[in-house]
């Protein structure tokens, strides 16, 4: 099992399911898979928003991208309520208009420009608008809990310097060439081939000696296209052995292709090198002001865990995750 982070119990016994007496009788009313003080995370919550979550994703995971995925989405609802619990002892609130901002923003990133689509949104999503206000409120609150507690790493410009030398490979850019293309179909006909190729072999003489290749390309009855750049590693052989020895602006001789013939132009050829610090600087600095924001989020969980009572029963979140309950 992975490792996770250091549980805290003040309960001698943990409770794993909690129930009431009927006549009797022990009737199980819900499996507690978290306790965060008087918040708990019970089965059902878990797999309410599992399947809230998962139906969002735009793709289908693995049965392993699952797992991860569950184990990350349930870390975070236990370290949500932490936060929660934070934001009540420091009796801190959020407005309702606030609330109602970040609504209309997601309305409006998403399109949804009428309350029938807004609706429809929602239900896809296994949401009621009461519970995505309810979710935004709470993640809000833990935001500002954050913003209270963790003050902005000062990040030098020399400590970036440092960081990009460490890590100068992770910047290296392969050699790469900007091409255009002229493309001249035919027919499977060998005497149509040797005529289409003898009429682009006169266009590429006229152009060797200075015609232009715009004016020649309109007469021709063909667009010149471009490329973009591309590394020459991912360049076909037959196109990167035409490019061998030419200069910015020469084009190539008539490359046969399945459909036709091609000549190619080389607009730039890029050498392989590394790119520029101060083209870097700012992802860098990102990247640095991310990891230790992160790393002084885990710190204030972890310091928090220690003051709090803190319940996390893995054992039944396993077997919720293998199927093995029925809450």
């Amino acid at each position: 099992m992975r490792q996770r982070s250091k549980i805290v119990t003040l309960a001698i016994v943990a409770l794993l399911t909690a129930a009431v007496t009927v006549a009797g009788q022990k009737v199980l009313v819900e499996g507690i898979l978290a306790r965060v003080n008087d918040r708990i995370i019970t089965i059902s919550d878990f797999k309410k928003r599992l399947a809230q979550e998962v139906a969002q994703l735009p793709k289908r995971l693995t049965p392993k991208e699952f797992d991860t995925f569950a184990h990350k989405l349930f870390d975070s609802m236990v370290e949500q309520d932490i936060l929660l619990e934070r934001a009540a002892e420091k009796k801190l609130t959020v407005d309702k208009k606030d609330v109602d901002r970040a609504i209309e923003a997601l309305k409006k990133r998403n399109h949804l420009t009428s309350d029938q689509a807004f609706k429809e949104a929602l239900k896809s999503a296994g949401l009621t608008e009461a519970m995505l206000r309810e979710r935004y409120r709470e993640n809000m609150l833990a935001q500002r809990v954050l913003q209270s507690e963790i003050k902005p790493s000062q990040i030098t410009t020399e400590e970036l310097k440092q960081i990009y030398k460490k890590e100068k490979d992770k910047w290296r850019r392969p050699e790469k060439v900007h091409l255009e293309q002229l493309f001249f179909p035919v027919s499977d006909s060998a005497k149509n081939r040797q005529e289409e190729l003898n009429r682009v072999q006169g266009l590429v003489t006229r152009v060797r000696h200075g015609a232009d290749l715009k004016a020649e390309a309109t007469l021709a009855g063909v667009a010149i296209q471009d490329l973009g750049e591309i590394p020459v590693s991912d360049l076909r052989a037959q196109v990167r052995d035409a490019l061998e020895g030419l200069k910015n602006g020469q084009i190539t001789d008539p490359i046969s292709t399945a459909g036709g013939f091609q000549i190619i132009r080389l607009v730039k050829r890029t050498p392989a090198g590394y790119q520029p610090f101060d083209q870097v600087e700012e992802q860098i600095r990102r990247e640095v002001s991310q990891k230790k924001y992160k790393e002084q989020t885990d710190g204030l969980i972890e310091s928090l865990k220690k003051q709090y009572l803190v319940e996390v029963h893995e054992d039944l979140l396993e077997k919720v995750l293998k199927g093995e309950t029925d809450g």
